[in-house]
């Protein structure tokens, strides 16, 4: 870092520092919209993560659109004596906020819908038999098809994937839905929501542990060092669209490993 960088750093997080204060004390209008366009490349860095898994029919202005909307709510609720810093607390908001959003929509078309329901069935079917979650190979000898069409339908179908599984994690028992970040208002968890979590945590560490090597590491990459998918292809020497298949292979195995798991 060269003397100059480190001039403008401190300059502005001095500013950055005042705003705050004005924010928090008055809530005027002028230094909300500045700490949200200070904080605007969080909305565009949480797109750049989702967005990747999406069919080409979502519009991207639509999605920012609902990442800025998350951030406005993270600073209006956001409560610096919780100690959580605003970067994290908005992050999970902007996240859960687009989450919400995609969940509305139409993602898959009526025969990529009925086609990513029969491998979830193939797969739960499989489970009950042989007690374990199910392999690409397993699925598409089980459903007469080729490993590279269900390779294919999972990838296409991803995206419902994932966000049926932010789903799954962010709804209540009673099946209200909330984000983590509107869980971050909760009272602090007890001894047995502690158990529960550290249950889950062993169970996903378990699973990752059981998944072939590439699937893994593309793992590590995208979730660990949040590197985006054509990153990883960089480093690993494959295409975009190939690390896409890998990715969205090893969220379903994932998904199927969990739910025998926690089962």
């Amino acid at each position: 870092m060269t003397p100059e960088t480190g001039v403008q750093d401190h300059v502005r997080a001095a500013r950055l520092e005042s705003l705050w204060r004005d924010f928090l004390k008055h809530r005027s209008l002028p230094s909300r919209e500045a700490l949200a366009l200070s904080y605007l490349y969080l909305v565009n860095y949480i797109y750049g993560r989702i967005a990747i898994n999406l069919p080409p029919h979502i519009d991207r202005e639509d999605l920012e659109h609902q990442g800025i909307l998350g951030l406005l709510a993270a600073l209006d609720n956001f409560d610096p004596a919780r100690g959580v810093k605003f970067e994290t607390y908005a992050s999970i908001r902007i996240r859960g906020a687009v989450i919400d959003y995609l969940r509305k929509q139409d993602l898959l078309s009526r025969p990529l819908r009925k086609r990513a329901g029969e491998i979830e069935q193939a797969a739960e079917d499989f489970i009950k038999r042989q007690g374990r979650a199910p392999t690409v190979a397993d699925l598409a000898e089980s459903m007469g098809a080729t490993e590279e069409e269900i390779s294919d339908n999972l990838w296409k179908s991803s995206h419902s994937f994932i966000i049926s599984l932010e789903r799954e994690l962010y709804e209540d028992e009673e099946g209200a839905g909330s984000t983590v970040g509107e869980n971050l208002a909760l009272p602090v968890p007890g001894p047995h929501d502690e158990a529960e979590r550290q249950n889950l945590l062993e169970c996903m560490a378990r699973a990752i542990e059981e998944l072939p090597p590439k699937e893994r590491q593309i793992i590590a990459l995208y979730y660990h060092e949040e590197l985006t998918l054509k990153e990883i292809g960089a480093v690993l020497g494959i295409s975009e669209s190939r690390v896409c298949q890998i990715h969205s292979r090893a969220v379903f195995n994932l998904r199927q490993k969990l739910q025998l798991d926690l089962e």
